[in-house]
Order: C-alpha cells, then structure tokens, then sequence
C-alpha cells in the first residue's frame, strides 16, 4: 500500500470569538492499486490533534518534537491536525491567562472533526481558492465522487473529512494543559485518548494561575473514570456494547529542567494512587493487587526518558516512538 498525504494550509474560525487559528490539516489517501481489503485499511478512521507549548514563550505548531510526530504518525492515521492557538505563530488574538479561550480553540478543532466538515475562515479563503483547492482534493481522491454539486462547489465547509473514530490528542508542555481539559464525554463520538510530552507540572501555577487545580483535577478524574469503566467492562462480561476508555500516556525526559524526574514519579505515583483507590471504591469486590492495579495500568501508561530535557533537542526520536509503540497496540486492546 502507497500512502499520500495531503497537507491543506490554512485557518479555521475559533467557536469562542470566531478569532482565525493557522492550522495544517493532513489528509491521508492511498494512491496504491489495490483490492477492497486493502482500502479498507487505509481508512483507518484515526485522527491526531497536535497542540503546542506557550505561546509567549515561542510555542507554536512548527516544533521540533511536534514535527518528528507528524513525520512518523500522519501515514497512520486518516487525519492529523496541527494548529496554532490564539495568540502563537500567525493566528489571532492572545494568549489567556487561564487556559480556557485555548480550550475553545481546541474544541473548534474538535467540532470539525465530529462534524466530518472541513471548516476554514471566510476572511482567509476565497471562492476561487476553494474552487481550486477542491479540484486538487479530488485528484488524490479525498472527496467523494459525487461531492461537487452545485450547492457547495464552492464552500470548502462542506468538503467531506473521514469518519473518525479513534482520536488522539497530543500535547506538548501547556499543549498538554490544554488537552486534559477536554473530557472524554464530550465528544464521545471521537474516542478520545491522551498523549501528554513534558507536562508541566512544576510550572503549572505560572502558565493558568488559580486554574492549576482545576486542570490537575480534571486530569484525573479521566485517569480515575477510564480505570473504573475498564474494571466494570472487565467483572461484567456479559456486557453486549464495550465502548471506548480513554488511555493517557505521559512521556517526560529526566533532565526537564522544569520539573524534575522525582517530581515527575512521585506525581505519576500520586495519580495511580488515586486511580487505585477510586477503582476499590467502585468495584469493592475486586482484588487490589491483581485486578484493579490492571485497571489503573490500563488507563495510564508513564515513559521517563534518561537524560531527556524539556526541548528534546536531538531527541525527538525517543517521543515519538514512544507515541506510535504506545497509541498503535492499544487500539486493539479494548
């Protein structure tokens, strides 16, 4: 199979303020001769959102560590997304104080993924553009064949993306923050799991300021949620439907700089505690040191990196194939 990618530039509104977020949208097409089982393969109905660090500090969506990720996931999935919060690179308006016009940044991401609706600024792409924009599209066979009608030739909004149905939402320092704001029941429909790269979490105060706990808190009670549904999934085996439970890897180097490896273990040894004792609570009749301890390893995964600092300068190797060895296996878990 010879997988071609296609990689749109452009900006799509924020449902916040409709400020417009730069973003590059890769799509994935198989431009091989190949049978119906084939085809289906690649239209694997994966998606990944990539979110970058602090936008005052430099962070955008041209990163060293989020370039590397996309060079080896975008052939794996349908669809990958890589875009610029308010306030980085050459999207509008500025960064908050607390995170939350981020979040609705990243919703918007979201909704147009749910929506199976390409979506981009008016302002920023004419009907002419659109035009020709589609007519490539439809050369490596991203759109439909009977896609172009006269109602919406011209309105790139109504361009077909792939049914997604597996969704990885993969954050880079505040880019991580970012992410774990998001729930898993809020877009059910996208099944949601969570890569975070250098979380930080030392720093945390600086960059939300008061919201430091609620984004903590929010991050595990997804860990704590999926560890209970994978316990209740696993005593009731009679269950007809298995739906979806999030899984969160966290990838950290030893030499941050921000945060420290023993500040970084002793965190992830506070959330599987947690993890741990919610899943006891729930499911009191199952065994600690067996049973729910697979529980909590199931919703969480923890890679600490020897000598890795926080910019993963030369390497950027050692995070994505953390990613793509961890995200690839486990869709196949459940």
């Amino acid at each position: 199979m010879v997988v071609e990618t296609f990689e749109l530039s452009c900006f799509v509104p924020s449902r916040l303020d409709g400020r417009a977020l730069e973003a590059v949208v890769a799509l994935a097409a198989d431009r091989s001769d190949h049978d119906e089982g084939a085809a289906n393969a690649v239209q694997a109905t994966k998606a990944v959102v990539y979110l970058h660090p602090y936008p005052p500090l430099g962070g955008q969506l041209r990163n060293n560590v989020l370039h590397e990720l996309g060079c080896v996931m975008e052939r794996r999935v349908a669809v990958s997304v890589a875009f610029n919060l308010r306030g980085a690179g050459r999207s509008e308006g500025r960064t908050s104080w607390t995170g939350a016009s981020e979040q609705e940044d990243l919703r918007s991401v979201l909704d147009m993924l749910c929506a199976r609706r390409l979506i981009l600024h008016p302002r920023y792409h004419s009907q002419a553009e659109c035009s020709a924009l589609r007519a490539q599209m439809r050369a490596r066979g991203l759109l439909p064949p009977d896609d172009d009608t006269a109602a919406n030739s011209t309105r790139l909004d109504m361009v077909t993306l792939p049914p997604v149905t597996s969704t990885l939402l993969c954050g880079y320092s505040y880019g991580a923050v970012i992410a774990s704001a998001i729930a898993p029941d809020e877009y059910p429909l996208l099944a949601i799991d969570y890569a975070y790269v250098s979380f930080p979490y030392s720093v945390l105060w600086a960059l939300v300021l008061q919201r430091r706990g609620w984004y903590l808190q929010r991050l595990v009670d997804t860990i704590c949620n999926a560890a209970v549904a994978y316990a209740s999934q696993h005593t009731d085996l009679a269950s007809p439907r298995r739906q979806h439970i999030p899984q969160t890897l966290f990838v950290a180097g030893s030499a941050d700089g921000f945060s420290s490896a023993n500040t970084y273990e002793r965190w992830w040894e506070h959330i599987r505690a947690r993890a741990l004792q919610f899943v006891q609570i729930q499911q009191p009749s199952m065994d600690p040191d067996v049973a729910a301890a697979a529980a909590v390893d199931h919703a969480m995964t923890a890679v600490l990196v020897p000598n890795a600092n926080h910019g993963w300068l030369r390497r950027e190797s050692d995070v994505s194939d953390a990613v793509a060895s961890w995200w690839g296996p486990l869709q196949g878990q459940q």
